[in-house]
C-alpha cells in the first residue's frame, strides 16, 4: 500500500490520539493532513441548546475523504455523528482507557466543595445533567475551544470549574489539574477512537483490525 493520508483536526489532543492509534501499527507509513471541523470554524455554535448540527465535528475531515485527500479520518468516538454520511463508515474502534469525566477547579475544589452559584463550563447536555442532578445551586455554562483553552479559563478565573474526560487530560499530561473524578455517567463512546473511511474499504478495516472492538459494538 503506498503512504497512507491521514486527516485529523488540529488540536494538540487530537494529534495526540493519531500518535496513540500508530503506536498500534508502528508497521503504517502514513502523512498526516491537519484540518478544522465545522465546529471549529463556528466557535459561537452552543452545544447545550440543541442548535450544533449531527456532524459538527467531522464534517470537514468527511469532505477530505470523499473527495479523495485522504484515506482515512481519526476522532474521538463521541464526536461522531449519529447518522455518519452514508458515503462513509467506521472502519475501526478502539476502547476506551478511561471513561471517567474530570472536574477541574481553581484551587483544586471538589463538586461539593464549591461556593453556590459558581460557574462550571462545560458543552456536553449529559455532564449538564449530572451536574444538575448533583449541584442544582451552581451556574452551568457554555464553554468551547480546545482542553487547555478550557482549563485556562479556569485557571484566569473567567470560571470556577469545568468538565473535562479524565482520558483527554491524561493524553495531555494534564493529571496534576484533577480535583476530582465525577461520580456521573459519561457518554457511551467516551475515550474510544474511532476511524472512518469510504464504504467498501475493507482493505483498510483488515489493515486497522487488531486491537478494534467494532464487531463486538456491532454484535
Amino acid at each position: 500500500m503506498n503512504k497512507l493520508k491521514v486527516v485529523a483536526r488540529g488540536s494538540k489532543l487530537s494529534q495526540l490520539q493519531v500518535k496513540e492509534i500508530f503506536n498500534r501499527f508502528p508497521e503504517i507509513d502514513y502523512d498526516l493532513i491537519l484540518t478544522k471541523s465545522y465546529g471549529d470554524h463556528n466557535m459561537q455554535i452552543s452545544l447545550l441548546n440543541g442548535a450544533a448540527p449531527d456532524d459538527m465535528f467531522t464534517r470537514g475531515l468527511d469532505q477530505l475523504i470523499l473527495t479523495g485527500e485522504a484515506d482515512i479520518a481519526i476522532h474521538s468516538a463521541k464526536d461522531l455523528p449519529v447518522n455518519l454520511n452514508p458515503e462513509l463508515e467506521i472502519i475501526a474502534l478502539y476502547e476506551a482507557f478511561d471513561k471517567t469525566d474530570s472536574l477541574v477547579s481553581r484551587n483544586h475544589l471538589k463538586l461539593n466543595e464549591l461556593p453556590a452559584g459558581s460557574s462550571i463550563g462545560t458543552s456536553s447536555p449529559l455532564r449538564k445533567a449530572g451536574l444538575t442532578s448533583l449541584r442544582p445551586d451552581l451556574e452551568i455554562v457554555g464553554i468551547r475551544g480546545c482542553i487547555e483553552e478550557r482549563v485556562q479559563q479556569v485557571r484566569d478565573g473567567k470560571i470556577d470549574a469545568v468538565i473535562v474526560a479524565t482520558c483527554a487530560l491524561k493524553r495531555l499530561g494534564m493529571e496534576n489539574e484533577i480535583a476530582e473524578i465525577l461520580p456521573f455517567d459519561t457518554h457511551p463512546m467516551q475515550g474510544r477512537l474511532a476511524i472512518t473511511a469510504r464504504k467498501g474499504r475493507d482493505d483498510l478495516k483488515e489493515l486497522f483490525s487488531k486491537g478494534s472492538i467494532l464487531d463486538q459494538i456491532n454484535d
